[in-house]
């Protein structure tokens, strides 16, 4: 890729911002990452991540990103001892009360704790000759133009010393998490905000590290229950680096996880397959558990407004924020640098309207995956859109499909993982599968009626 500027300005060393810097470091002759935590060893979460300590999933497409853009990723994890899983062979995946089938879908997915592996690709950024990363530094605002109409640095304030200084810039990445401050920035340069839209959800996430007893669960490397029945509760349980498991509990709608060690996992045992739950019960908690609290989806629209700043672009969570039951967001942030890679290797003109055009059909994509499973919620279904119903109704018969089809599992999962596009889901074999299976089940169902009935006359 040509060279089209002198430096550019990453705020944020999370996720979207490691990959910002690595996109940048192909067009911009230096590239800077500010970052206001100290950076610490990956085994601990910092502040600014406040979803650190639960569960994450790198889904297939996001992995598919880091390969492409950090060639040898893939066995530099193995290295680093995270655990790779065959998907769906090693997966036990429920959701409203259907599990998907056990198939290798020829994806293998890499577990890590959310430190591991954003340390992982922080060394691997670190490493690039023309990126520095400097931590404990707040963005305090942004250097524009005499005319107004374009950004040419940051002022940083170092929350060591206090001492403040500007750091001149031909574009300004911000990636500074769901809470960034661009659009209060655009408000202020005279500019209009982002329109904003979302679903509430009111998840509460209680996590804590459990060391299971060996061979507790021999073909799970991972197991999630979705929310099925009221009230709304849910589990994750993720096998990940250090022969350790990540143990997620989460609770919907004011159903509220406990913080003690016996109402914890007196929570677990109320929605755990019995395995499982022997597993955790003979289990040891490593640690203290660690609460997360999310309210809300949120999306906000840049790609709608009718005027945008020259040299500046807010990606990552600051552009859309998911759920995090779906284990999306590290994948979208991925997907939005990829988008990103391929609009500055067009150049650097206009590149904040070509950027929000070219990725909001890719945010449309998993938007739209998560709505229609956080409708399909007990809590939330009635309080839906009719289109959003409907979509709802239809996903039953491919999870009734997707429990005895392999196709079918392997193409949901795909589709679930980024890969495939939703219409995946409609194409003739697809569909023509799903009917089947859908009339298998229901003569499993009045068979076992019919027998049901004989036995008990």
């Amino acid at each position: 890729m040509r060279r089209i500027g002198d430096h550019a300005v990453v705020l944020g060393a999370g996720i979207g911002g490691l990959l910002a810097a690595r996109v940048l470091s192909e067009a911009y002759s230096t590239v800077t990452v500010i970052e206001r935590d100290a950076l610490l060893p990956d085994s601990e979460a910092r502040k600014g991540v406040p979803q650190g300590r639960h569960v994450h999933g790198l889904l297939p497409r996001g992995k598919d990103i880091l390969e492409e853009l950090f060639p040898g990723f893939g066995q530099d994890m193995r290295t680093s001892g995270v655990v790779e899983c065959d998907a769906l062979r090693e997966v036990r995946f429920t959701m409203a009360g259907r599990t998907l089938k056990r198939v290798s879908t020829g994806h293998r997915a890499f577990q890590a704790s959310r430190p591991h592996l954003e340390q992982h690709l922080r060394t691997r950024v670190a490493a690039l000759p023309n990126v520095t990363i400097r931590d404990r530094c707040d963005a305090a605002s942004l250097v524009v133009s005499a005319d107004g109409t374009r950004i040419c640095g940051v002022a940083i304030v170092d929350r060591s010393d206090g001492a403040r200084e500007t750091v001149d810039a031909d574009l300004v990445v911000a990636s500074m998490g769901r809470a960034g401050v661009v659009p209060s920035w655009l408000d202020k340069l005279g500019y209009d905000r982002p329109a904003e839209e979302g679903t509430a959800i009111d998840i509460i996430y209680r996590s804590a590290f459990i060391q299971l007893p060996p061979n507790a669960l021999p073909h799970d490397k991972l197991v999630t229950i979705g929310v099925r029945d009221l009230p709304p509760r849910a589990l994750a349980l993720f096998a990940v680096e250090g022969n350790r498991h990540i143990l997620t509990l989460i609770g919907h709608d004011g159903e509220e996880p406990p913080r003690d060690q016996e109402g914890f996992l007196d929570f677990a045992a109320a929605i755990a397959p019995p395995d499982v739950l022997d597993a955790i019960k003979n289990g040891e908690l490593l640690g203290d558990i660690s609460t997360f609290r999310y309210k809300a989806n949120l999306r906000r629209r840049y790609e709608r407004l009718d005027r945008f700043p020259e040299g500046l672009l807010a990606v990552g969570d600051s552009l859309c924020s998911f759920s995090p039951v779906y284990g999306q967001g590290m994948t979208v942030a991925a997907i939005q640098m990829a988008v990103l890679r391929e609009c500055l290797a067009r150049g650097g003109e206009n590149l904040a309207t070509r950027f929000y055009t070219a990725v909001t059909p890719e945010i449309d994509n998993a938007w739209q995956l998560t709505v229609i499973a956080d409708g399909a919620m007990p809590h939330v279904s009635a309080s839906v859109s009719l289109p959003v119903r409907a979509a709802v109704a239809a996903l039953e018969p491919v999870l009734i499909a997707a429990e005895r089809d392999t196709a079918v599992a392997t193409t949901l999962y795909r589709v679930m993982g980024l890969v495939d596009k939703p219409r995946a889901l409609l194409s003739p074999v697809i569909a023509a599968r799903i009917a089947l299976a859908n009339a298998r089940a229901a003569l499993e169902t009045l068979a076992g009626t019919a027998l049901s009935s004989h036995s008990h006359p």
